[in-house]
């Protein structure tokens, strides 16, 4: 499970960790990790992120102001065990920069948004990650039709990543998240039924991405997540 869960950044090349000592853990990051290591993000911090060129390609569903800090409301944390960690940045526009660590490097960066949210009934929940009638664009199906939500009436497909791609389908990736605010006393948790899809924005040489979520925070509360999403290279995040 783990090393599917590493496929969501593809990093091909690995540098030994720095020492961590003496240098503050902040609020939300793995014990390994300081906010130093990942550009300087942090709770209750705010961060620019420039996305050069996106906006010049009418075929990403992704959209994103080049200009603005975001206030970083929530940081939170999934750890993947054999010193892999997923870091989740969330912001206050309804996207969050997720960084992917391994053995205290950080390897890469993505940008996601909430695009659709679907709020579910138990049994709802439960026929979408244990139904054995898999449905055609459901989390798991080898291929995802997903509509704009804006009045641009169009549709994209995503082809899945995780799993067997021979296979019509394949079971989501079960992780749990632990996620912290500003006004946390603990942190709360969420468990996430996930797969990712990617497709190739025309005209770029740049990926688009799909993570399909399942999510439950233990407290009755269920969705159904549509995160789009795109690359982020380290020198285009400006953190204060």
């Amino acid at each position: 499970m783990f090393n599917t869960l590493k496929a969501l950044f593809r990093a091909t090349t690995e540098k030994p960790p720095e020492p961590n000592e003496g240098r503050p853990v902040a609020a939300g990051l793995p014990m390994s990790i300081s906010q130093e290591d990942l550009e300087g993000l942090r709770l209750d911090g705010r961060v620019n992120i420039k996305l050069i060129g996106l906006r010049a390609h009418p075929d990403a569903l992704f959209r994103w102001n080049d200009d603005a800090y975001h206030h970083i409301a929530a940081v939170g944390h999934v750890d993947l065990g054999q010193g892999a960690h997923l870091v989740r940045f969330y912001l206050d526009n309804d996207t969050w920069l997720q960084a992917n660590i391994e053995n205290g490097q950080v390897l890469e960066y993505k940008l996601f948004d909430f695009y659709r949210v679907a709020h579910l009934s138990d049994a709802e929940f439960d026929n979408l990650i244990n139904g054995e009638d898999k449905q055609p664009d459901s989390i798991g199906a080898q291929t995802i039709a997903l509509t704009s939500t804006t009045e641009e009436a169009r549709s994209c497909t995503y082809q899945r990543v995780w799993g067997n791609g021979d296979s019509l389908w394949s079971p989501p990736v079960v992780f749990e998240e632990q996620v912290m605010t500003t006004e946390s006393v603990s942190a709360r948790h969420v468990t996430h039924h996930a797969m990712l899809y990617e497709r190739t924005i025309e005209g770029a040489q740049r990926m688009e991405y799909l993570l399909l979520s399942a999510e439950s925070d233990g407290e009755g509360s269920f969705m159904a997540v549509h995160n789009v999403g795109v690359d982020v290279a380290s020198v285009d995040i400006d953190a204060v």
